[in-house]
């Protein structure tokens, strides 16, 4: 859009563009017009979640044993899934009177931190530990930002998959392990950014292909080995010989892909059937602009995790399930409407400055209210009383400047680096500090506890003989983090012949995080060459630059030190066999 009008954000000083769209949205929602920037403000939203950091502790109501995202010492009530969402209590117990001397969110921020906050977030999933912000998952553990799942472990954010380890971003996919950004696949083993696949290892961008191992770019293949074609007995061969049941063979392999891949193109960003839209990873939307990671979404800006019949969402931080007219929130999802700057509202409509809320309508400045209308600061109201002092509020807060702008730093839950934020927009602690963010040091996990060392664990999956590797300990290669491998788990191992992770979940998460890149973008311009140039070439003279270097520039994920070569959609789609 021509002439955006221009401010600076008041956080990182930077100037940003408001564009016509985006005053359309404003005027909507009636907020005003934003103080930061739109990499700031997904910051400060992704700074109230905290997803996959987990520590033991007691229960403050039942006083039993628990796993929950909230540290030991933090210094409100904390209960276990059980207590919280049982019907023996209720949050209006806690609800108080607007003091209109007082700035509002001062207020909510006291309410908030009295409030019960549930160790987990998950609703409907059966026999499923150690879930979090997740739904109607079964059989499964350690699933995070997932929904309608079955069997699957260590993993985030998968939706209707089924027997995953180690597996993020895919979508109706199976039996598949370490891999990511995978759509309608089948036995798909250390891939990414793949579609309609199966029975293939190492893959990367690949459409409909089958027995293939360490290839990339290719549409509609079988029996292919690094790009070339094989018989089907040259496959079997080459398969027996790389050993991908042992754990040397498969890094072994991960060596030889990596080097395979330096030459090869990449796609400037993974945007497909989505016509309007901008940014990356998004797959059959229409008008997303400036999204990361949205599918089955319409008009929506400036999203992270904008999917399932998400519609005129703008500015936010996971919005799903048929979410509609979400404005600078997080988590909202399961048929949600009407929100504006929330954390965490499921099956709920009308929301406003709000946590933790679930199937109730109209809250404003409320926490952990289930099942109930018409509550501001916790305390409920008739309809005619609660629209009195709804706009009384609302009057105050555009006074202030507050309307429209999510919580602040200090109100968050969590230390900065326990929440994803710090995966997005990395901090030290005085980095964090400084910019009013809060930091945890309690201590996670356990080390120096391991019961085994690597070397006396068998290299292949086939040799484990009589050794039950869920009674070991394990420490991590990377980190020396201990963790353990439970019965599930390891009977996925051995069906599929996948070797043991010599690697902590944690680690293996950062690894295929690292592999996806960062939700922001770079200006750039297309690596195509028509002449061989550095440790590249371009072999085909394409029609739209037949010589010198292609002039057509993007914005991608692909920071320009980065190693690998960036194409654009036309070079790119030449490219492609």
């Amino acid at each position: 859009q021509m002439n955006p009008e221009t401010k600076t954000c008041q956080n990182c000083k930077s100037d940003f563009p408001v564009y016509e769209e985006d005053l359309k949205f404003y005027e909507r929602f009636e907020v005003g017009l934003p103080k930061m920037c739109p990499l700031c403000r997904a910051q400060r939203r992704l700074a109230f979640r905290n997803e996959r950091v987990f520590y033991k502790r007691l229960c403050d109501k039942c006083k039993k044993d628990m796993i929950s995202m909230y540290s030991p010492n933090k210094p409100y009530p904390v209960w276990c899934y059980d207590c919280w969402f049982s019907d023996d209590w209720d949050a209006t117990e806690y609800g108080k009177n607007y003091d209109s001397k007082r700035p509002f969110l001062e207020q909510v921020q006291e309410i908030y931190n009295r409030v019960p906050k549930v160790a987990l977030i998950y609703v409907r999933s059966v026999n499923s530990e150690y879930v979090n912000i997740s739904a109607d998952n079964k059989n499964s553990y350690m699933l995070v930002e997932s929904s309608n799942n079955e069997g699957c472990i260590h993993c985030y954010w998968i939706q209707q998959c089924q027997d995953l380890i180690d597996v993020s971003f895919s979508h109706q996919t199976e039996l598949s392990y370490d891999s990511d950004d995978c759509y309608n696949s089948y036995r798909l083993f250390y891939g990414k950014g793949c579609h309609s696949s199966r029975e293939s290892y190492f893959l990367l961008d690949c459409r409909d292909c089958a027995n293939c191992i360490g290839c990339t770019n290719l549409r509609s293949k079988q029996y292919h080995i690094f790009n070339k074609p094989v018989s089907k007995e040259e496959y079997e061969k080459f398969f027996k010989e790389a050993k991908l049941d042992s754990w040397s063979g498969v890094e072994l392999m991960r060596k030889k892909f990596q080097d395979f891949l330096q030459p090869q193109p990449r796609k400037f960003a993974e945007i497909v059937n989505a016509p309007g839209s901008t940014r990356n990873n998004i797959k059959d939307a229409k008008n997303c602009v400036d999204c990361f990671h949205s599918y089955d979404a319409e008009d929506c800006r400036y999203g992270e995790h904008v999917w399932r019949n998400a519609k005129d969402c703008m500015d936010v931080s996971t919005a799903g399930r048929n979410a509609s007219t979400i404005y600078n929130s997080i988590n909202c999802g399961i048929d949600v409407a009407n929100m504006i700057c929330v954390a965490q509202g499921w099956s709920s409509t009308s929301l406003e400055y709000s946590f933790n809320c679930f199937n109730s309508n109209y809250l404003f400045g409320s926490a952990g209210i289930r099942k109930k209308t018409h509550c501001i600061l916790n305390k409920q109201y008739s309809k005619e009383e609660y629209g009195e002092l709804w706009e009384k509020i609302i009057e105050d807060m555009k006074k202030r400047g507050e309307f429209g702008e999510f919580f602040p730093a200090v109100m968050s839950p969590f230390g900065y680096n326990e929440t994803v934020a710090q995966e997005q927009f990395p901090l030290t602690k005085e980095e964090a500090l400084k910019q009013e963010f809060k930091w945890e040091d309690h201590p996670r996990g356990t080390y120096d506890k391991g019961t085994i060392s690597w070397d006396k664990v068998p290299d292949s999956i086939n040799d484990m003989g009589d050794l039950d590797v869920t009674k070991e300990i394990f420490t991590c290669l990377k980190c020396k983090k201990n963790y353990k491998i439970i019965a599930n788990e390891f009977a996925f191992y051995k069906n599929l012949h996948v070797s043991l992770p010599r690697l902590c979940p944690d680690c293996r998460h950062s690894r295929r995080f690292t592999a996806r890149g960062p939700n922001r973008l770079w200006h750039r311009q297309c690596m195509c060459l028509s002449a061989q140039a550095g440790d590249y070439k371009n072999t085909a003279k394409h029609a739209h630059h037949p010589e010198g270097r292609c002039p057509n520039k993007f914005e991608t994920s692909y920071a320009p030190e980065r190693p690998e070569i960036v194409y654009c959609e036309q070079c790119y789609n030449t490219e492609v066999v």
